[in-house]
């Protein structure tokens, strides 16, 4: 293929130097036949090979071999007149300096590039016409396209839909001031965002771009809220170096994802701190094959640790990760076990030696855990209770216990367990000399059993989607961002505190699954479904409790809360006596102990007396 493209452009080359060389000579016989004796004209010379020379250049300058002659367009003869314009201006200042224009004649230099624009751009436009007729190409054919933005990246647009004829552009919205009632290529540029319903359905359109470098992601939302419930497609435009590089057909734009829809402005780390603390250093991460524990240990891979130790119960997610990172330098041990078993956990510990530990085995399905509280206090409360004591015991530096929003004033038994866990952390680090660190944060796309895969799914099967209240509203995050904003909490130096990631601004899951049914074009099509709150769950969810102090930290997206109460010496005594109705299945012992040791936790049952009365 690469062979073919390079003998079609040296064919491309060779034409349009004879061309060249053709409207040279053209323009001497036109000045001389209005002579009744004309002089020989030289079909070769020295001159002659410094014009091919200099045209030549000037060309390649203008890109005149980038593009295809099946797509020539206007564009391209504007390229054509330039080339040819530029190439008449040099020409006749370097013969005007070499040797005073003698021999010459001034209106040869007018006529030439008139000729050469001719000669150069009638057989492509030829070539274009017979082309387009053999292959039926039809302007209805066409996907009619919105732009939105009026930069360098929809002139690109323009420029290649022209170019390529894979699409028509219709208009186009930039809500620039300056930009007021400018056009760009011949389509004017409109300014008013909220056009974009009216437009769709005025010119039918089939699909908007959003032709803007890394779009914000409230801009992204704007617009799929307006073409919601028409099927007009959305797409972003690629990246602009390889945009600019080649013909990009529409078939090829970027379609929006769930991450674009919801996605946060990107803040630059600095990773050099992070990647001192952990070099050479052994690291411990425990759920090392769920969602957060396998992208910490992606991370962790690639800043040079001694050794990462990865401990899951689940086989599969731990030999999934196991081979990932197998070709990696890191020294990986893989390690099939549960926290909730001690003795395996302390023989780990004593095997491995780590010196940092991160603690992001949980139970985590609210209405699940409803009804397996006794699993749910294992894992998540005596599962922390364990790696923690391991910690102090094995003189570990530093331990990082993922946590949830759930944890802040709970209503589930999930949220209750993650909390206690939290709580057991603190009351250690006013104990030990191991730095318990507690990281707090909400949802993250794409874990496993979150809202987005199911929606996603849902919207595949032709619906419903269903959605538990219409008021509901949930913070998100990316699993990369979680993870990278984790690792950068460890080298803060805070201490008796809580780490809460900057979740900006909760989403209702009612918009979300609008938005997803509109980005897969099925508005209208996939319904959307109330089912009702499920055992444990909120409308919404807090990141921090109202006597924590949120302070900044050194980090944009890192906030702290400062913890007022401090734990008691009797806290392991009680986990160890609500320990025992775990084991013995005593569910309503069990979450009445967990009401003791976390008084804001408000169980179904309660929660069911207050909606009584209200």
């Amino acid at each position: 293929m690469l062979n073919r493209l390079f003998h079609l452009r040296l064919a491309v080359v060779a034409h349009d130097l004879f061309m060249v060389w053709l409207a040279w000579i053209l323009g001497f016989l036109v000045r001389y036949s209005f002579l009744p004796e004309s002089r020989d004209i030289e079909l070769w010379s020295f001159d002659i090979a410094c014009l091919l020379g200099i045209q030549a250049v000037v060309s390649y300058v203008f890109n005149m071999y980038r593009g295809l002659w099946r797509f020539a367009s206007v564009p391209d003869l504007m390229n054509l007149m330039k080339s040819a314009v530029v190439g008449a201006v040099l020409i006749a200042g370097f013969y005007f300096f070499w040797n005073r224009l003698d021999g010459i004649p001034r209106s040869v230099l007018v006529l030439y590039p008139v000729f050469l624009v001719l000669l150069w751009g009638g057989p492509r436009i030829t070539y274009r016409i017979w082309k387009d007729r053999h292959f039926k190409i039809s302007a209805i054919d066409k996907p009619r396209v919105l732009l939105i933005g009026a930069g360098n990246l929809a002139d690109l647009f323009i420029r290649n839909a022209a170019s390529n004829g894979s699409c028509h552009v219709m208009a186009i919205i930039d809500d620039t001031a300056k930009l007021k009632g400018a056009q760009l290529r011949g389509v004017k540029i409109r300014q008013d965002l909220n056009q974009i319903n009216q437009l769709v359905k005025d010119m039918s359109l089939d699909l908007v771009v959003i032709a803007k470098s890394q779009p914000s992601s409230t801009l992204i939302r704007h617009v799929v809220d307006q073409i919601a419930g028409s099927e007009c497609q959305i797409r972003i435009t690629p990246d602009p170096d390889d945009f600019d590089a080649q013909l990009v057909n529409v078939s090829e734009l970027q379609p929006i994802t769930v991450e674009d829809l919801l996605g946060r402005d990107k803040v630059e780390l600095d990773w050099q701190p992070v990647a001192n603390f952990v070099k050479n250093k052994s690291v411990l991460v425990t759920g090392g094959g769920g969602s957060i524990g396998s992208e910490l240990c992606r991370q962790l891979a690639r800043f040079g640790v001694s050794q990462l130790t990865i401990v899951d119960h689940a086989e599969y997610n731990l030999y999934a990760i196991d081979k990932e990172l197998s070709g990696n330098d890191t020294v990986v041990k893989s390690l099939l076990g549960n926290v909730t078993n001690k003795a395996h956990l302390y023989h780990v510990f004593k095997q491995v030696k780590p010196d940092v530990v991160f603690h992001a085995a949980a139970y985590k399905h609210v209405p699940l855990l409803e009804s397996h509280a006794s699993e749910a206090f294992l894992n998540n409360v005596v599962g922390t209770q364990h790696v923690a004591d391991c910690c102090d015991e094995f003189g570990v530096d530093k331990m990082v216990l993922i946590s949830t929003d759930k944890a802040v004033n709970p209503y589930s038994v999930m949220g209750a367990t993650k909390r206690l866990a939290e709580k057991y952390c603190q009351f250690k680090n006013q104990r030990c000399a191991t730095d318990y660190v507690v990281v707090r944060f909400g949802n993250v796309l794409g874990s496993a059993g979150s809202v987005v895969p199911l929606f996603e799914q849902q919207i595949a099967e032709g619906g419903p989607v269903t959605v538990t209240h219409k008021d509901m509203e949930r913070y998100f995050m990316t699993i990369p961002e979680a993870c990278q904003l984790i690792l950068q909490g460890i080298v803060l130096g805070q201490s008796d505190c809580i780490l809460v990631l900057d979740m900006g601004q909760p989403i209702k899951i009612k918009s979300l699954a609008e938005r997803m049914i509109a980005l897969a074009g099925k508005t209208g099509r996939v319904d959307i479904q109330y089912t009702g709150l499920r055992q444990g769950e909120k409308l919404n969810e807090e990141l921090h409790y109202d006597v924590e102090q949120l302070a900044h930290t050194a980090i944009e997206k890192i906030h702290v809360a400062r913890y007022q109460n401090k734990q008691a010496d009797g806290l392991a005594q009680a986990i160890g006596q609500a320990q025992k109705h775990a084991l013995a299945f005593e569910q309503d012992a069990l979450k009445q102990a967990l009401k003791a040791m976390v008084p804001e936790f408000k169980s179904s049952a309660e929660l069911a007396i207050v909606k009584e009365h209200t």
